[in-house]
C-alpha cells in the first residue's frame, strides 16, 4: 500500500517554516556572493548541431491527480516562463551550471503565477510552483549523460498517486538554498521546450565524458533520495481535510477554456467561428476607424462573433491606435512599409500576451501574431489552430526574390517584405505545431497539405452579396476595360500587366494607388479611380496578376457579379467560376489569357450564385484588400 503524508500541518509549522527558510535563504545568499564558479550562462549556437547524450519526456497535464487544474495549469505557464531562461544553454567544460543562478527568483512581478510547490507532505498553491519538473528533468538526462550532479535534494512526498518514474528522476529545488547543481568534463548544450503535451529536455555535446570525474562539491554535503518509498502528496484542492487552513476548494472549479486571438474580421473567418464554441474568450483589436469617426463605435467590429455570456471580449485598443498610426505613416515609404506592418503585429500580439491566462490552454490564432507569441514562449503546452491567410514569410521571400531577379524593372516594393532570420524560423516551427490549420485560400490549403501539416480546413470563400442584376454601362464604340484590382505594385502584377497590354486595343482601370514609376503605363490607356467607384458596372474582365495577394475581395466581388478574372494561383481563387489561372510573372501566358478573353467576351447574365454564407452589407475597402499583402 501507498504510505501517506504525516500529521495535517498547523499555522505554527507554517509559520516555523517560513523562519527556517528565511534562515537559509540568508546563508545560501552569503555564500553564494564568495562563490566564483556559479554565473549565468548565454545562449549560444557552436553545439546546435552536436549529438544527443541523454534526452527527457515528461507529460505537462497528465499525472493522476484530479480536481487540481488550476495549479497544473499554473504549473505549466511557469515552465513557459522559465523555459525561456534555460533553452539553448552552453556550458563550458568544467563548469557548473545552477538552476537557481540561470533562472533567477521567480516572483509574481516576472510573470509567475501559483502552481503545486509539495511542502510538509501537501500540494500547495504558491509563486513559480511546478517548475520542478524542470529540475527533474535535468538531473535525470545528467545522470544518463554521466555528468557529475553537485548538488540534488529529494521531494518529501510523490505528486502521482501510482509508482511511477525511476527515483533519480528526483531534484526538487527551492529558492535559493534547496539548488540542483551540474558539472560535466565537456562543453555541452541544454535544449527545452514545450509541446503541447509534453515538456522536452535535451543534452547535446560533441563528445560523451569518458567517466564522471570526481569533483569537490559545491556544499559540504549533498541531499540523497531516500530508500524508502515516499509517501504521496495531499492536495489542498483535493482532500477531505476541510479543516486544514490551506483548504481552498473554490479553485476546483476553474477549468481549461479557449481563446481567440484575431486581428481582421474577414467573412469566411466569420462562418467558421459561428461553428465553433461560443464559450471562447475573443481577443479583437479595435477598428482605428470607427474609434476615429465616433467614440464607442467600436462594437461594430465585435457584432459579427456569436453571443455568450461565459466568453470574455478584451479590445486591444492603444495597441490598433499605435498600429494604425504608424502604418499610415510609412504607407507610402516603399521598403517600409511592410516593416511596419510587422511592427503592428508585434505591438497586437504583446497586447494579447498581457491579457492570456494560464487556463487558456487552447488558441485560435491570427497567422500574422503566431512568429511573435512563439518567440515569447506562449505556445507551450497549448494546443492551437492557425487562422492562414498568406504563404509562410520565408516562401514569399523567396518568391518576391526569384520575381526580383527576373524582371530588373521591377520597383523597389518586391524587396519591401523583408523579415528577420529568427521570426522566419519561429513562425515555420510554430506553423508545425499546429493542430490545425484553417484557411479559405487555395494555395495556402495546398502548400500546407504538401508540407506536412497535421490537419488543414480548406473553407469556401464567401462571396459578397449583389444585386439581382448588374447593370453595364460599357460603350460599344470604346475598348473593352479592364479592370486592375490592386495597387499599382510589382508584387501585384503591375510590371507584367504593362507589358502583357502593350500593342493590345484595350483600356486599363487601377483601382488602388498609382505607381510611382511614371514609365510603367506607357502606351497604355489607363486611368485611377478607388474601389467604392462604378467599376463592377463598367468592367469587361478583372485582371490580377499578383505574386502576393492574401485577401482577393475585389476579384471576389467580380465573381459575384459574373465578370470573367484572370488571376494567378498567388490569389488562392482555383475552383471559383469564371476565374482563369496564369504563371505569376508570366507575361506572355497573361498575353495570350486576354488576347483570348478580348476576342471572345464571355456572355454577362445574372451573378454567380453561391453556396457559402454571404456578408451583406461587407464593403471592402482599400485598407481591407491590402492587409497583410
Amino acid at each position: 500500500m501507498e504510505s501517506q503524508v504525516p500529521d495535517i500541518p498547523s499555522r505554527s509549522q507554517a509559520l516555523w517554516f517560513w523562519l527556517r527558510s528565511r534562515r537559509q535563504i540568508a546563508r545560501r545568499t552569503a555564500r553564494n556572493l564568495f562563490d566564483r564558479e556559479l554565473r549565468r550562462w548565454p545562449a549560444a549556437d557552436e553545439l546546435a548541431g552536436a549529438s544527443v547524450l541523454a534526452q527527457s519526456r515528461t507529460p505537462l497535464w497528465a499525472d493522476g491527480r484530479e480536481g487540481e487544474f488550476i495549479l497544473v495549469a499554473g504549473k505549466v505557464h511557469n515552465l513557459r516562463l522559465a523555459a525561456r531562461a534555460f533553452h539553448a544553454v552552453e556550458v563550458p567544460a568544467g563548469a557548473c551550471l545552477s538552476f537557481w543562478r540561470q533562472l533567477g527568483r521567480p516572483t509574481a512581478r516576472r510573470g509567475f503565477v501559483a502552481g503545486r510547490e509539495i511542502r510538509e507532505g501537501c500540494v500547495v498553491p504558491t509563486i513559480a510552483g511546478g517548475i520542478c519538473q524542470i529540475s527533474n528533468a535535468l538531473a535525470a538526462c545528467a545522470a544518463e549523460a554521466d555528468f557529475e550532479l553537485v548538488e540534488r535534494h529529494a521531494h518529501s512526498a510523490r505528486i502521482e498517486r501510482q509508482a511511477g518514474r525511476s527515483e533519480v528522476q528526483d531534484a526538487t529545488v527551492f529558492w535559493n538554498y534547496v539548488d540542483l547543481r551540474v558539472r560535466a568534463p565537456v562543453a555541452w548544450r541544454l535544449e527545452l521546450s514545450l509541446s503541447a503535451h509534453e515538456l522536452v529536455l535535451t543534452i547535446r555535446a560533441k563528445e560523451a565524458p569518458v567517466s564522471p570525474q570526481p569533483v569537490r562539491p559545491v556544499l559540504s554535503t549533498i541531499a540523497t533520495v531516500a530508500a524508502e518509498p515516499r509517501p504521496v502528496a495531499r492536495g489542498c484542492l483535493s482532500c477531505e481535510q476541510t479543516g486544514c487552513f490551506r483548504h481552498r476548494p473554490a479553485l476546483r472549479e476553474r477549468q481549461g477554456r479557449t481563446a481567440w486571438l484575431l486581428d481582421a474580421r474577414t467573412p469566411e473567418l466569420a462562418a467558421h467561428l459561428r461553428s465553433e464554441s461560443a464559450d471562447a474568450d475573443r481577443f479583437l483589436p479595435v477598428p482605428a476607424r470607427a474609434w476615429l469617426r465616433r467614440p464607442g463605435s467600436g462594437a461594430k467590429f465585435v457584432a459579427w462573433l456569436p453571443p455568450s455570456d461565459q466568453a470574455q471580449l478584451f479590445l486591444a485598443t492603444a495597441a490598433s491606435l499605435r498600429r494604425a498610426a504608424w502604418q499610415r505613416r510609412w504607407a507610402r515609404h516603399a521598403g517600409r512599409r511592410q516593416a511596419s506592418v510587422l511592427d503592428g503585429q508585434r505591438w497586437l500580439a504583446e497586447a494579447y500576451l498581457r491579457r492570456l491566462r494560464p487556463e487558456h490552454t487552447h488558441l485560435l490564432i491570427d497567422q500574422g501574431l503566431l512568429p511573435w507569441l512563439q518567440q515569447a514562449g506562449a505556445l507551450g503546452g497549448r494546443s492551437y489552430d492557425v487562422w492562414a491567410s498568406a504563404l509562410p514569410m520565408g516562401e514569399l521571400q523567396q518568391r518576391l526574390d526569384r520575381a526580383r531577379h527576373g524582371n530588373q524593372a521591377a520597383d523597389a516594393t518586391l524587396a519591401d517584405f523583408r523579415a528577420s532570420p529568427a521570426l522566419l524560423a519561429a513562425e515555420a516551427e510554430a506553423m508545425r505545431g499546429a493542430r490545425r490549420i484553417v484557411t479559405a485560400h487555395a494555395e495556402v490549403a495546398a502548400y500546407w497539405r504538401a508540407h506536412g501539416a497535421a490537419e488543414v480546413l480548406r473553407l469556401p470563400w464567401t462571396l459578397p452579396a449583389a444585386p439581382a442584376d448588374v447593370p453595364r454601362t460599357r460603350d460599344p464604340q470604346r475598348p473593352p476595360l479592364l479592370v486592375f484590382p490592386a495597387s499599382a505594385l510589382a508584387r501585384k502584377g503591375a510590371y507584367e500587366l504593362a507589358e502583357a497590354l502593350r500593342g493590345l486595343s484595350c483600356r486599363l482601370r487601377v483601382l488602388g494607388t498609382p505607381s510611382d514609376d511614371a514609365s510603367l503605363w506607357r502606351g497604355i490607356e489607363v486611368e485611377h479611380a478607388g474601389y467604392a467607384g462604378d467599376w463592377l458596372s463598367v468592367a469587361d474582365a478583372v485582371v490580377l496578376p499578383a505574386h502576393v495577394e492574401h485577401a482577393p475581395r475585389a476579384a471576389l466581388a467580380a465573381v459575384a457579379a459574373a465578370i470573367p478574372v484572370i488571376a494567378t494561383p498567388a490569389c488562392g481563387l482555383q475552383g471559383l467560376p469564371g476565374v482563369q489561372e496564369v504563371p505569376a510573372g508570366d507575361a506572355m501566358a497573361l498575353r495570350v489569357a486576354l488576347q483570348a478573353l478580348l476576342s471572345f467576351p464571355a456572355a454577362v447574365g445574372s451573378p454567380v450564385s453561391s453556396t457559402a454564407a454571404h456578408a451583406p452589407g461587407h464593403d471592402a475597402g482599400p485598407e481591407e484588400l491590402l492587409l497583410g499583402c
